[in-house]
This record gives C-alpha cells, sequence and structure tokens, in this order.
C-alpha cells in the first residue's frame, strides 16, 4: 500500500484559496510520453478521451543544490487542480499537498525525500537556468504513482525553471475499451512515443516450466500480462535469477543465472571445434526478453531468460534455417534443445533453450 502523503499541519506561506476537496479520482490508465512528444500530439491524444479525462504534463528534470553536489531529478509541472485526480490514493485526497503546489512549492516523491533527507515544510535550493539558487519550500512528501516523476511543480513554477512545454499526458480510459484506446493513442501520437499501460494486468499469473529437472531447478515465474501483450515478471523474481554475463562468442548477455554455464560451455565448444565463426554475434537477439509466444497467450522461453536467437535473419520462425547441424549438436549435448525440432508449433531455428541442466562438460559430439 503507498503511504500516505504528508504535509505541513500549519503551513507557513502566504494563504491561499484552496482547492477544495476532490471531486473525484480518476484511473491513470494509459500515459503517452517520450521522443516526438510535443504540445501538439499531447492535444491530439488527449482528444481521445473527455476534456475531464486527462491531464498534460510537462516532464523533464529540476536541479537541486546539495551539501554534496547537484542533484538533478526528474520532475513533471502539472496543473495541481487537474492532475491529482491520477494520483493515487492517499494522495489525490490531501487538499493541503495540492494547495502547496498552488502556492509555488515542490512535491517530492516519499522515497526521495528519504534518501536526500528533505524537510518536510523547509526549503530547498534549486539551480533555476539562469545558474541562480533559489530556495524553494517543500511543501509535501507524496506519492506520485508515476514511475520516473519524483518531483511535482505547478506549470507556474515550471515556466519559472524552464521544464518544457507539455510533452505526455496521462488518460483515464472510463468505459472506453482499454486496448482499444492504447492502439488508437499509438496510432495518433509520433511513431517514437511511448504508450504505456498503467496498472491495468489483464492476467496475473504464475508460469511453470515442463520438463523434469529443469521444472524442479527453474520454479515458478510470477508473472502480469497487460492488454498490449507486455509482460511483466515479478521485479522479485528478476532480482533473484537474471543475470549478466560473459560467455565465448557472443560476449555479454543477460540471462537465467542457471543457463549461463551450460550456455558457456556450449558456446566454449563451439569455438574449441573450430567452429565459431558460424555464429555472428551481431545477429544475436537476446535472451531475456519477456514477451509472448507469438501468435499466442503463452510465456515464451525468453521471459525466463531460458533462450538465445541466434542467426537471426537466415533463421525466421516458420522456416529451415540454415543453422549448421553441428553446432545444433553441440547445443543438444549441453541440454539444450534446437526450435528447429519443433512440432507442435512452427519451427524456431534462431532460438536454442535448455531442457535439462548440464552441470558437467559433457562429451562432445563427433563433428559430420
Amino acid at each position: 500500500m503507498a503511504p500516505v502523503a504528508q504535509a505541513p499541519q500549519a503551513p507557513q506561506a502566504p494563504q491561499q484559496p484552496t482547492l477544495g476537496p476532490l471531486g473525484q479520482r480518476l484511473g491513470a490508465d494509459l500515459l503517452v510520453h517520450g521522443s516526438g512528444v510535443d504540445a501538439g500530439a499531447v492535444q491530439k491524444v488527449a482528444a481521445l478521451v473527455p476534456p475531464n479525462r486527462s491531464a498534460t504534463m510537462r516532464q523533464g528534470q529540476i536541479v537541486l543544490a546539495l551539501d554534496d553536489g547537484p542533484r538533478p531529478l526528474p520532475a513533471a509541472g502539472v496543473d495541481p487542480a487537474a492532475f491529482r485526480a491520477f494520483t493515487p490514493s492517499g494522495t489525490a485526497e490531501v487538499t493541503a499537498v495540492w494547495d502547496a503546489a498552488v502556492r509555488g512549492e515542490v512535491i517530492v516523491f516519499h522515497d526521495t525525500a528519504q534518501q536526500l533527507k528533505l524537510p518536510l515544510g523547509g526549503t530547498v535550493n534549486v539551480v533555476e537556468p539562469t545558474g541562480a539558487v533559489t530556495p524553494l519550500r517543500v511543501g509535501a512528501f507524496a506519492d506520485t504513482g508515476l514511475a520516473g516523476v519524483e518531483v511535482i511543480v505547478s506549470n507556474d513554477l515550471a515556466d519559472r525553471l524552464a521544464l518544457p512545454a507539455p510533452n505526455a499526458v496521462i488518460i483515464a480510459a472510463a468505459n472506453v475499451d482499454l486496448k482499444a484506446l492504447a492502439k488508437a493513442a499509438k496510432k495518433t501520437a509520433p511513431v517514437a512515443a511511448e504508450v504505456d499501460l498503467l496498472n491495468h494486468p489483464i492476467v496475473s499469473g504464475r508460469a511453470f516450466m515442463n520438463g523434469g529437472e529443469a521444472a524442479k531447478a527453474f520454479g515458478v515465474l510470477p508473472y502480469k500480462a497487460y492488454p498490449d501483450g507486455t509482460i511483466v515478471p515479478d521485479p522479485a523474481w528478476v532480482s533473484a535469477n537474471i543475470v549478466r554475463a560473459t560467455v565465448p562468442i557472443l560476449g555479454k548477455v543477460t540471462c537465467h543465472r542457471l543457463m549461463i554455464p551450460q550456455l558457456a560451455g556450449a558456446l566454449g565448444d563451439i569455438e574449441a571445434a573450430g567452429l565459431a565463426d558460424r555464429i555472428h554475434p551481431e545477429q544475436y537477439q537476446g535472451c531475456y526478453v519477456p514477451k509472448l509466444i507469438e501468435d499466442s497467450n503463452s510465456i515464451s522461453m525468453h521471459t525466463w531468460g531460458l533462450a538465445v536467437d541466434l542467426n537471426v535473419p537466415t533463421n525466421q520462425r516458420g522456416t529451415k534455417g540454415d543453422m549448421d547441424p553441428r553446432v545444433v549438436a553441440i547445443f543438444k549435448s549441453w541440454g539444450f534443445r534446437g526450435g528447429g525440432d519443433y512440432v507442435q508449433s512452427p519451427p524456431d531455428p534462431m532460438q536454442f533453450e535448455p531442457v535439462a541442466l548440464v552441470r558437467r562438460r559433457p562429451r562432445r559430439p563427433t563433428p559430420s
């Protein structure tokens, strides 16, 4: 549960008319932001829903002048009256938070404030674009509900701090089909823009691996699936299992920790057999890539970090491919199966995935 927003009991700043109680909380369903998004794009995307179902944002950064040096923080300029409705429960309803923003004070994310030891109701020095250092009052600690937004300020203060013009918009889908709305937003926004579905999984699941020893070793993968097909594994599972390591031929890879030794072993044997030139590192397309299997609702082995895609351009799904059979044989000797052998789904000759754990060097297959 998000921490309840905190605001000083007796603000010292001059009193102004209050925004009053929150009229209605809105679901933060969709966020459109990123490269190419400008005020015009924001306006077009916002037009996909009624006027009271969107709030524009001016995403950028502000720089705090701290004792140990300058500290840039991701920030957003907003209309407090409109934006508050999209924030989490425990923040949206606390009128003192949003009155503080209207007064020109800064609202700081709880964890950031704690980390930087910022004083609630005190001042923090902010570096303005001119280089001048100006003390601003820390009006509240609050949960923004948005990853990558640690400071909220009003649009008036955003002007003073030279934050960009509107470059993001947050939307409440209400009774509109979220998947359809996301598609419409992608079509309306610039090509390079990001369209994020916020906190709306259609599936919260647990994926189980098939097959004996591997299933016991790799256990269960908790994940969430979103309407646009995005798969988000449980962060705690990712932290415990996904690692970055160096292996022969490919160099740096990001995979499941239990697969690294046998992947390195297979590639080392391929190298020792004089077959390294049969694998093209520049055509390697990843290992840990959370996603669904193409044309299905099943979790890809890539979501586990348990598949590598090699020589991709000439080994596309549904084709025979041109993977050297000696390379395939070495991978199989290390407990992998090749996607070219799939029988219940289209062949995928670029892919290799473990079906058993191999902890000791196997007998090297004789090259044919």
